[in-house]
């Protein structure tokens, strides 16, 4: 018998990060990084795409990082993702 069960995972919404970081005129992900408080390799690793056995997903310190320094939102810049995976 095959259960499902529901898993969420927080997402960055990598345009919107993008977005943020033109209007703050930050042009490098090294600009980025530095801004939000990580390094330029946590920042790539959180922006490769999810199937990506080195994608990162973003922690406390990353996520309080790009809040503090674009000053917008948390919605803004992640979102939760649902799946139904087999047990």
């Amino acid at each position: 018998m095959e259960d499902k069960l529901e898993k969420v995972a927080l997402r960055l919404n990598e345009k919107e990060l993008r977005i943020a970081a033109i209007e703050h005129n930050l042009k490098t992900d090294k600009q980025i990084a530095e801004a939000i408080g990580v390094s330029s390799t946590q920042l790539w690793k959180a922006t490769l795409p999810i199937n990506d056995p080195r994608h990162n997903t973003p922690g406390p310190a990353f996520i309080a990082g790009v809040l503090r320094a674009f000053g917008e939102p948390f919605e803004r810049f992640f979102f939760l993702e649902e799946k139904l995976t087999r047990s």
